[in-house]
């Protein structure tokens, strides 16, 4: 029943723009009708006509608004009858009244719409069904999805000033749902900005601090984008997380006004599980990229995040192409004894994910003068493929006994793992289950497992780890 008063509204909309379009068509007509001997009434008929004719078939024409088209066919046929017809008589009073007054009716509207008073009226109708609204959901993070909401969004085209009215509101709610509606909004009017950041600053609940650091995403303005940068450094990771989001996605032009900022929050042991600081699908610059390569130098904790920032960049970017060039960087930072080794291990666990480790790189990596860590990626991935000769499998199983030897009982556990699955040595771990905790009784039967299975030396394997020595010539 919907779709059926749809569709014949909008084929009497159709009809309607038709008969508004062709009526200075029409006029002309009968006023040459009238006068048979008119030559210039007739030939304007017949220009009118033919851009009528233009005006219907034009690409995407019925998608235009109406009123500038409606202004220019009216004033083109008033100016033909102007100069093709003198007389005195009803018929072209009519006619010139008809051709002036409706396009000034149409000029008017527009001039009304392009005020904006109309956006500004349903804006402030949908805030104030807002602000009355009686049943909310019990999670305030689905108040800023509420179809209210984004309906309120879709109105505030010219001025946030009905949904800044909201930001007052006693209810949590709707001061939430109102943030949403002006989420990383462009168009400020002066003042409206400090005012949502005074919000942000004085929120006591996380969520409206979120919601109104999101609200600000786009602002341009240094000193404002300096005192967002703040929020990175709040006690809620729901608030420091939409900080990233609002704060990064634009690092070409903010990064020199917030990278000391960014670097602070990276060395806070308090944050440092908070992981990489980078908006999720986004990309750092090349200036923010140098700033991470020298920081992940660092020690502590500055240079851990550093290193998971530029893993997580460099994910995003294999992720939308296979780049070549990119891939063959990234091997040289792996393979480079000069790289920081918290970043040649994010780099090496980022080429393991996506299969671009070849042998001569995990040969290399299988030497004791590599971290740990390092040498159990290079194990793993060679170990998984099955086309490796015995020498480097041997070769690669004294690895993993000189990994389970180490007074670590993380590294140790990862051996484990590796020795379990890829070579069949039962130490104890479930099969298809995350590995037990490190300080767990479990962790230290499997260790000792390990440790057992690591000083275990036979004839053949102590054989296969010497280096052959030629045989003397006579």
């Amino acid at each position: 029943m919907a779709s059926a008063f749809q569709h014949a509204f909008g084929t009497a909309a159709g009809v309607a723009k038709l008969a508004v379009l062709l009526l200075p068509t029409g006029i002309l007509l009968a006023d040459a009708a009238r006068r048979e001997d008119n030559v210039i009434l007739w030939m304007g008929a017949a220009f009118q006509a033919g851009v009528c004719f233009l005006c219907f078939f034009a690409r995407g024409a019925w998608r235009q608004p109406l009123g500038p088209a409606v202004i220019t066919l009216y004033l083109i046929a008033l100016s033909w009858l102007w100069f093709g017809d003198h007389s005195e008589d009803w018929f072209s009073h009519a006619a010139r009244a008809v051709l002036l007054v409706v396009p000034l009716l149409f000029f008017g509207v527009q001039m009304l719409y392009d005020s904006g008073a109309p956006a500004m009226r349903r804006a402030s109708i949908l805030a104030g069904r807002l602000a009355y609204r009686r049943e909310w959901p019990t999670d305030l993070e689905a108040c800023r999805f509420l179809p209210e909401a984004k309906a309120l969004r879709a109105a505030l085209n010219y001025d946030a000033t009905p949904a800044l009215a909201l930001l007052n509101h006693p209810r949590v709610e709707v001061r939430v749902a109102a943030l949403a509606s002006l989420e990383f909004r462009k168009d400020w009017r002066p003042g409206q900005a400090e005012l949502v950041l005074q919000v942000a600053q004085r929120a006591e609940q996380a969520i409206l601090r979120a919601a109104a650091v999101a609200a600000l995403g786009n602002l341009e303005d240094r000193k404002l984008i300096e005192n967002l940068a703040q929020f990175l450094f709040d006690p809620s990771l729901e608030v420091r997380r939409a900080s990233v989001e609002a704060l990064l996605w634009d690092s070409e032009h903010r990064w020199p006004w917030i990278r000391f900022t960014v670097r602070r929050i990276l060395a806070d042991p308090s944050f440092l599980g908070d992981g990489p600081l980078i908006p999720r699908g986004q990309m750092l610059t090349e200036e923010a990229v140098r700033d991470l390569v020298a920081w992940s130098s660092e020690k502590g904790v500055l240079g851990t995040r550093a290193a998971q920032t530029l893993a997580a960049h460099y994910h995003v970017a294999l992720t939308e192409s296979s780049d070549t060039h990119l891939i063959a960087e990234l091997k040289v930072l792996l393979a480079s004894y000069q790289t920081p080794a918290v970043l040649r291990l994010e780099v090496g666990k980022l080429l393991q994910q996506f299969q671009e480790l070849d042998r001569h790189v995990l040969e290399r990596l299988l030497d004791s003068s590599n971290p740990a860590p390092l040498r159990l990626i290079a194990c793993e991935s060679l170990l998984s493929d099955g086309e490796i000769d015995e020498g480097l499998r041997s070769r690669t199983t004294q690895s993993l006994r000189e990994l389970g030897r180490l007074p670590n009982r993380e590294i140790a556990l990862g051996a484990a793992d590796v020795v379990q699955r890829r070579i069949g040595v039962d130490l104890g771990l479930g099969l298809g289950q995350a590995l037990p905790a490190v300080q767990s009784r479990q962790a230290a039967d499997v260790v000792r497992k390990l440790l057992t299975w690591a000083t275990q030396f036979d004839d053949e394997d102590l054989e296969n780890s010497r280096p052959h020595r030629r045989a003397p010539v006579a």
